[in-house]
């Protein structure tokens, strides 16, 4: 695991109203975690609660919603956890959606492409 800072646009699922945001790129943590009043000013509203386990062992209930990421001309939906105050953490999911791997030793986000398995196996499948 290595952790390393990026700046990632985020924005409303819908009307695409984004924000520059600088957030630790965790491939460990499954969904993004941003502050609830982040998402509360974008007009983002949480539609699910849902349990995680936190690094320490611990359980905690967060509300979960649906955000817009943009980075360097890629843009998808993800689900997000509305988090505490001060946390900006972009997690696997968001990266998985926008076709990302974080590049630990270089601290950098890469773009990869998209692969159709179906093509490879064929049509039956």
């Amino acid at each position: 695991m290595g952790l390393f800072r990026t700046k990632i646009d985020v924005g409303h699922p819908i009307d695409r109203n984004f924000e520059v945001i600088e957030a630790v790129v965790d491939t460990v943590a499954y969904c993004s975690m941003f502050p609830a009043s982040l998402f509360h000013s974008m007009g983002i509203i949480s539609d699910s609660e849902r349990e995680f386990t936190l690094a320490d062992g611990r359980k905690q209930t967060y509300p979960m919603g649906e955000a817009r990421f943009r980075w360097e001309g890629l843009e998808r939906t993800s689900s997000v956890i509305f988090g505490p105050e001060g946390v900006y953490l972009l997690g696997a999911l968001t990266l998985q959606s926008l076709n990302l791997i974080a590049d630990t030793t270089h601290h950098r986000l890469i773009p990869t492409p998209e692969l159709l398995l179906v093509e490879m196996w064929g049509p039956s499948l």
